[in-house]
């Protein structure tokens, strides 16, 4: 009798257990068991409340705005599909001792502000952050609103026959007079796994079709075949600097979204030779340190890092705290820019753009919710002006 009973409250605290799982969204970007608690947290905590009524009044100003497609550029791509993305590689420039200034030139950190007229990047990345910021605005309100109009942008971006975009980048960072399209360009969709945990956000809402379901999982797991197969996959996929590790932060989280559990096992247990490659054991990041804006893409690779990290805890995989034998790990990297970024010690290397401190703040934030360690936030606060992303204060204060 004593057995009978602790085997049914076994299964009642499983049952309450897979539950409590069922409900919690599909994400890769960030813990969902964290974004459950912040929510559950708002009902107890002011501060979390407020910040909850912030992120909906930016996801009304969202819910006003019109957004471009692919099909509003004023250029044709060249294979003559205004349905294939096309954007322009942004640091170059005419060649001055060349009449028709072909082939353009490299400057590297130098944009080209002539590259703006090709608007499928910028249309793209101002979708993406509406995308997000409706999404988040719905799981933490429950206001259908917000799920409708996100629905909303990810047909009118990746499903309908009138506006969608084709899933590869045949044509992103167009080298003029050299090429029609250049592996570097699949940077271009670096926030694409933010759709993938708007998806997740989205499937407890009425708004959400099966038909979304199938269309978007189609949409990437074509994308995913040429992210693999295609030359300038291919090619990115070798890239030693923030390029790789975004491209593989990419495949990862899509492959895992599309059930190809094999090719992201692939994807994160190479990760560990990717550290050791890229970080020194002092914490630099000689390839990101080449570059004319050296502090910037420093943190630009971290946050690459960051997300890989996180995608990988979703598999069992633990980068946030491996350490090679002599050193080399995320945290020393992240150690490594504390002195420059926080401490006012002068920047050793070239930085000609204005630096965005608080991509920096974000990274520590997460440094201390990782690595247990509060000293992180203490250095986060001393950065004036950064506390900006709702969405990082909702899950990291």
């Amino acid at each position: 009798m004593k057995q009978l009973k602790q085997y049914i409250l076994w299964v009642a605290v499983l049952c309450v257990q897979q539950k409590m799982f069922a409900q919690l969204p599909q994400l890769y970007l960030v813990s969902a068991e964290k974004v459950a608690a912040a929510k559950k947290n708002a009902k107890l905590n002011k501060a979390t409340e407020d910040n909850i009524k912030q992120l909906s009044k930016q996801a009304d100003k969202v819910m006003g705005q019109s957004f471009g497609s692919v099909m509003d550029k004023k250029f044709v791509p060249p294979c003559g599909n205004m349905h294939e993305y096309m954007s322009m590689a942004r640091y170059y420039w005419p060649d001055p001792s060349k009449p028709d200034g072909k082939p353009y030139i490299k400057k590297d950190g130098e944009k080209n502000p002539a590259n703006d007229l090709v608007s499928d990047d910028k249309n793209f990345d101002n979708l993406i952050a509406a995308v997000q910021t409706l999404s988040w605005a719905y799981y933490f309100t429950n206001d259908e609103k917000y799920a409708v109009r996100s629905t909303q942008l990810i047909r009118f971006w990746f499903l309908d026959t009138a506006t969608r975009m084709l899933p590869n980048l045949n044509h992103a960072q167009i080298r003029t007079g050299i090429d029609t399209g250049g592996y570097s360009g699949i940077i271009d969709t670096h926030n694409l796994p933010e759709v993938l945990d708007a998806i997740g956000l989205l499937r407890s809402s009425a708004s959400w079709k099966q038909t979304d379901e199938q269309g978007t999982k189609q949409w990437f797991k074509d994308y995913l075949h040429w992210m693999l197969t295609s030359k300038n996959g291919k090619k990115e996929s070798e890239s030693k600097n923030n390029h790789g590790t975004f491209y593989d932060m990419q495949v990862a989280s899509i492959a895992l979204f599309c059930n190809e559990n094999e090719v992201a096992d692939r994807i994160l247990k190479n990760e560990f030779a990717r550290i050791a490659s890229q970080i020194e054991p002092d914490g630099k990041q000689p390839l990101e340190l080449e570059r004319t804006a050296a502090l910037g893409y420093s943190t630009f690779n971290l946050e690459a890092w960051s997300r890989l990290a996180t995608i990988a805890e979703t598999k069992g995989i633990d980068l946030w705290h491996y350490q090679t034998s002599d050193g080399r790990s995320i945290k020393k990297a992240i150690d490594y820019l504390v002195p420059f970024v926080v401490e006012g010690k002068p920047w050793e290397y070239k930085q000609i753009n204005p630096y965005k401190t608080q991509d920096f703040y974000r990274l520590l934030l997460i440094a201390a919710d990782q690595f247990k360690d509060g000293t992180y936030r203490k250095k986060a606060d001393k950065i004036e002006g950064s506390n900006k992303d709702i969405l990082v204060t909702l899950f990291y204060k």
